[in-house]
């Protein structure tokens, strides 16, 4: 997304007569006595530093109210239209010409909130996940039942791969046509970038778009807490919605790219998984390439799992750092990009103008610093320390191990127990044993985010991680094997220790997420 493009007040001399002459909704007269002017005002030839003082007064006084200088103003934009839209704007370099997606809304379903500093492709495939990957898994989930029963029934071929290409074509036709009607607020979208009288006049109603949100998504990165009108933004937001919950939703940048990547490769595994499966059904020396080709995989596997485990111990430091700076927050610590490139000429400097809103609706600066150093931090630290890794996110990471179940469940055809007793393990292991084994990891990565001098033995510590992960998953497996296995009652024992798993996994779900 384009940098430039941060918000920025925008210059008095279009904005203010537009606010105090040519409003359908005139600035009410209690806020044009405090700035001593009236709708019939017109300026003097003073000096162009009384005239932006003037206006400043104005802009405070009406932000604080947390309305829209017009109806029309406030707007805002389909999820579906973006994730159609976002793309192509990007490539042909036309990020500013996007408003005509937006429509005038009275409610808002969400608003995002996001740095311009950080990258713009993690926020885009953020939002395709948030919005998409749940049915497009479920999608994908059903198409591989479709070809489970197909093959049952005897309509499909010997092909071992059936439900694995059903699962995956489903999948990911639903993730890109998925058209999720939530309505939201993006400002590069909602906010006019061309028309600057209208620019002006939505970023004075900046309230009005977080008073009448019902939740907001933060796309956090590093740089989040930093920024000045992300702060903002969260106390605008915290306080209009003071009287009820307020629904703050945050993602780290790569958790859309990170879990929709690893589905995918979760898959390619899986195929390369059955391929090297025929090996192991065929003759000795087959059997023998077959093992090494197993071999050979599970390095790669064990090396990718490894970098993976090392980046979640990285993103584990940089929330550690992050709640270290929200202990210790302070207004005056954070940028904005007029402070930071200077105010053009005869423009308002907006840290004056959200400095002050912040301050009238807590009372005092000091008091929202302590809000964001107490509650916001506990939030924004719950977030992403705890419920990143959510059991619902866990289950869509592992619908194409579903899928090569189905298809190895489909082999047995001509035996229903035998199926049952396959879909029974199957239900084991998606909904228990991974869960908790993807929860042990994370929380290691938590346990062990310090930094190692020796970047050798750095990631060393991640790929033991990922050993202390595979020992979890080969203790469950043994208790399987040798406990839950019986052949004269392996149907019964299949079910018993699904349900147990299940009552286990639960109950130190529940503990580990306290």
């Amino acid at each position: 997304m384009l940098q430039s493009s941060e918000t920025v007040l925008g210059k008095p001399e279009g904005v203010l007569p537009e606010v105090l002459v040519g409003m359908e909704n005139p600035l009410p007269s209690e806020i044009l006595e405090v700035c001593d002017v009236s709708p019939c005002h017109t300026p003097s030839e003073g000096s162009v530093a009384s005239k932006t003082d003037q206006l400043l007064r104005l802009y405070i006084a009406f932000v604080n109210q947390m309305k829209a200088t017009r109806p029309e103003i406030l707007r805002g934009v389909r999820v579906w239209q973006l994730l159609r839209g976002l793309p192509w704007a990007w490539l042909v370099g036309q990020l500013g010409d996007l408003h005509f997606l937006s429509r005038e809304t009275e409610k808002l379903d969400e608003f995002w909130s996001h740095s311009w500093q950080g990258p713009g492709w993690a926020k885009f495939i953020n939002i395709l996940y948030l919005h998409s990957c749940l049915p497009a898994s479920i999608a994908g989930t059903l198409g591989a039942g479709v070809a489970f029963g197909l093959v049952t029934a005897g309509l499909l071929g010997a092909l071992k791969t059936w439900c694995m290409v059903f699962g995956f074509v489903a999948f990911c036709i639903t993730l890109l046509l998925w058209r999720p009607h939530k309505l939201v607020f993006l400002d590069i979208a909602c906010i006019h970038q061309t028309d600057e009288e209208r620019k002006g006049e939505a970023i004075m109603s900046m309230g009005a778009f977080l008073k009448q949100s019902n939740s907001m998504l933060v796309l956090w990165d590093p740089t989040w807490v930093t920024r000045l009108w992300c702060v903002f933004e969260i106390a605008a937001f915290l306080h209009s919605h003071s009287d009820g919950e307020a629904f703050l939703q945050l993602v780290p940048p790569l958790l859309g790219p990170a879990f929709l990547g690893s589905e995918m490769l979760i898959w390619a595994v899986a195929m390369i998984y059955t391929y090297i499966e025929s090996f192991l059904d065929a003759p000795e020396g087959s059997i023998l390439e077959g093992e090494h080709h197993l071999l050979l995989v599970g390095i790669m596997v064990l090396l990718f799992l490894s970098l993976v485990t090392h980046a979640l111990r990285g993103y584990a430091h940089s929330v550690h750092t992050l709640q270290e700076q929200l202990g210790a927050f302070k207004v005056e610590q954070t940028r904005s990009a007029c402070c930071q490139n200077g105010p053009a000429h005869e423009s308002l400097c907006d840290r004056a103008i959200i400095l002050e809103c912040v301050a009238a609706w807590y009372k005092s600066l000091d008091s929202f610093e302590v809000q964001v150093q107490t509650e916001v931090r506990r939030v924004i630290i719950d977030q992403l320390a705890y419920r990143a890794l959510s059991y619902q996110r866990i289950l869509l990471l592992s619908t194409p191990y579903l899928w090569l179940r189905l298809e190895q469940a489909a082999v047995h055809a001509s035996d229903p127990t035998r199926q049952v007793v396959h879909l029974a393990q199957t239900l084991t292991y998606f909904l228990a044993i991974f869960p908790l084994m993807d929860k042990l990891a994370f929380r290691l990565c938590f346990r062990l985010r310090a930094q190692c001098c020796n970047p050798c033995l750095d990631f060393l510590v991640s790929m033991a991680i990922v050993i202390a992960a595979f020992l979890f998953y080969a203790a469950c497996y043994t208790i399987q094997v040798y406990v839950f296995r019986q052949l004269d009652r392996e149907l019964l024992l299949s079910v018993i220790s699904m349900f147990s798993w299940w009552t286990v996994a639960a109950i130190l779900w529940r503990i580990t997420s306290g």
